[in-house]
């Protein structure tokens, strides 16, 4: 997580938009445009396929909460590796996934068996999208 300091205050000298949390600070703002803490699924991730064209779970993540809410069904008419509804499942959200490869299908059903053992997205941690290799991040692991 990148340490932000808040320009804005208040007429009693407090930051605006901060909530203090037992968890710490945080600014209360609308995801940026620009996401730079995104990567591509490596070899040694858990959620890492044979897909072509994967797509990480954090930047789904980031899609879903910002569209949806928990309960809310989540539809993928090209569910490829299985990512959307994977994401959707540890979210707490229904989902609905259609391919036109079996084999697709059958790499999704998998990762959706898996998904519900491990519930786990990288760098997603207790409703917070900390960036790759942070203290928090590697925090949540010990």
């Amino acid at each position: 997580m990148r340490r932000v300091i808040a320009p804005y205050v208040d007429d009693s000298g407090k930051p605006k938009d901060w909530e203090s949390t037992g968890r710490g600070r945080y600014r209360a703002t609308h995801p940026s445009n620009i996401w730079t803490d995104l990567t591509v699924p490596f070899w040694s991730m858990p959620e890492n396929t044979d897909h072509p064209t994967q797509k990480p779970e954090k930047l789904i993540a980031k899609i879903i909460l910002a569209s949806s809410n928990p309960g809310d069904v989540v539809f993928d008419p090209y569910v490829g590796s299985g990512t959307t509804s994977v994401v959707a499942k540890k979210l707490g959200r229904h989902y609905i996934g259609i391919d036109i490869d079996r084999e697709f299908c059958c790499l999704a059903e998998k990762r959706l068996e898996r998904a519900t053992l491990d519930k786990n997205i990288q760098g997603y941690t207790r409703g917070v999208f900390w960036e790759r290799n942070t203290l928090a991040e590697q925090s949540k692991r010990s």
